[in-house]
């Protein structure tokens, strides 16, 4: 018996709850009915909508393996005469196939690779089957381009979930598809290295971060099996388009995407996607949306002040580190500067707060002999001045964060101490040293403020 719209609405309504408790299982399978039930009615875009919120949960296919779902699908493909719906339903395959594989692919994996045929029962499929057909669906979603341009993801409004910057940036169902495209092809692990297709192809690593009239000329040219390639060639064809259509922040978005993919070739990008942004940022540099290039430019400077000392080299270490927290600094404030109003400009803000965070760190030793130089060593950061209020403890309590604890401490007064601090820029670390000049023994705490603040 057929569903009515209003059935398939309360049954929406249902999973709509469900997610809104933080109960995804049951989600899950409320959405499994309405799929089964719209396969059986033929109807496409409620069997698109499930396919799409299927997406969102772990158990995609049930426990019994059960194929029937992918012979419906396919005969409805095979029955449709609608491009843009054939291209829907060629994307959805095209995950499932992969889902399946991931949910059974310790036994999968046990079978012999076949090649040259098909068994036509999919439990006989072998890793390379479920491959083939998922890159086979995937590339056929985006294939007929020049009509999926022509439609609008607000048609599809009613089966496709988007946020208002997907329909600002990404506004046809050519752009919703090539994105999914350029999520769903990384998932089809190659066997062979990315780096060995790339030379059979005659492309260097270091061309793949080109500017982006470079980048989309590139012949990636991926035949079915180069699983590894197709990627790319997806950003290639997607950065083509919207650099056509003028859709300039797009294309930075997708650029951005692409060279985060790119971090699987590790030496390239530490040698190349810096000069990379940097290019970029130059081009786009008096566009607000240049703020997203310089986003990305600050995580791999930030990556820097964290990467591993170079043994024996000192000075250089310091000297580097210098230099990066400079970089990254001027950097960040340009543009927070240049654009204020930017709808992301907290992205950079944030990093800003992070570099120039007032904070100060005590080395000495724990005991010292009545005899003895009481000296501390300071490092601090973005600190005019601190006080120090030298106090004798009667019962000392370690545990400066236990509130109880702290109302029965006993502390007595000796003496106001000033540290002396060198000026520094806000985003470098400065290093001072102080002595304390006390000779009666026993416990002794030292409580800060900086900037009035108790520290």
């Amino acid at each position: 018996m057929k569903q009515t719209t209003k059935n398939y609405e309360t049954q929406w309504q249902a999973v709509a709850a469900y997610e809104k408790k933080s109960l995804p299982q049951s989600a899950s399978a409320e959405v499994n009915k309405i799929l089964r039930q719209a396969i059986a009615d033929k109807n496409s875009p409620q069997v698109i909508k499930a396919l799409i919120h299927q997406g969102k949960y772990d158990s995609v296919l049930d426990s019994q393996k059960d194929t029937l779902v992918f012979v419906h699908l396919n005969e409805m493909l095979s029955k449709s005469s609608d491009p843009i719906e054939q291209s829907v339903l060629h994307s959805m395959l095209g995950e499932l196939y992969l889902q399946y594989y991931q949910n059974d692919r310790w036994n999968i994996d046990q079978r012999t690779q076949l090649s040259g045929f098909v068994p036509g029962d999919m439990n006989e499929w072998t890793k390379n089957i479920f491959y083939d057909k998922a890159v086979e669906h995937v590339a056929k979603s985006v294939a007929p381009a020049d009509e999926l341009l022509k439609v609008k993801v607000e048609h599809y409004a009613a089966v496709i979930e988007l946020g208002k910057d997907s329909r600002r940036f990404f506004p046809t169902m050519y752009d919703f598809l090539a994105k999914r495209a350029i999520e769903l092809f990384p998932q089809v692990e190659e066997d062979d290295d990315l780096s060995r297709s790339l030379a059979r192809k005659h492309i260097t690593q270091e061309s793949l971060f080109a500017p982006l009239e470079e980048f989309v000329e590139l012949p990636f040219n991926p035949q079915p099996e180069e699983y590894n390639l197709w990627a790319l060639e997806m950003y290639r064809r997607l950065l083509s388009s919207l650099f056509a259509r003028g859709l300039e922040q797009s294309t930075v978005l997708i650029e951005l995407e692409k060279t985060d993919y790119l971090r699987r070739l590790y030496s390239a990008y530490e040698n190349y996607a810096l000069l990379s942004l940097e290019k970029m940022v130059r081009k786009w540099e008096h566009q607000d949306f240049s703020v997203e290039i310089v986003d990305k430019m600050a995580d791999i400077y930030q990556a820097k002040l964290f990467s591993a000392d170079i043994p024996g080299a000192e000075v250089d270490n310091i000297r580097r580190e210098k230099d990066a927290r400079k970089n990254l600094y001027e950097l960040l404030r340009k543009y927070i500067d240049a654009f204020p109003r930017y709808e992301r400009i907290t992205l950079l803000k944030s990093k800003l707060s992070a570099l120039t965070q007032p904070s100060f760190s005590l080395a000495g030793e724990n005991t010292y002999t009545p005899e003895s130089e009481k000296k501390l060593n300071l490092t601090y950061q973005n600190l005019s001045s601190l006080k120090a209020r030298l106090y004798r403890v009667e019962m000392p309590v370690f545990d400066r964060y236990n509130e109880n604890l702290k109302k029965n401490e006993k502390k007595t007064f000796v003496k106001e101490i000033s540290v002396p601090l060198p000026p520094e820029e806000v985003y470098l670390t400065g290093k001072t040293a102080f002595s304390i000049d006390i000779k009666e023994p026993g416990a002794y705490k030292l409580e800060f403020e900086a900037a009035n603040k108790q520290v």
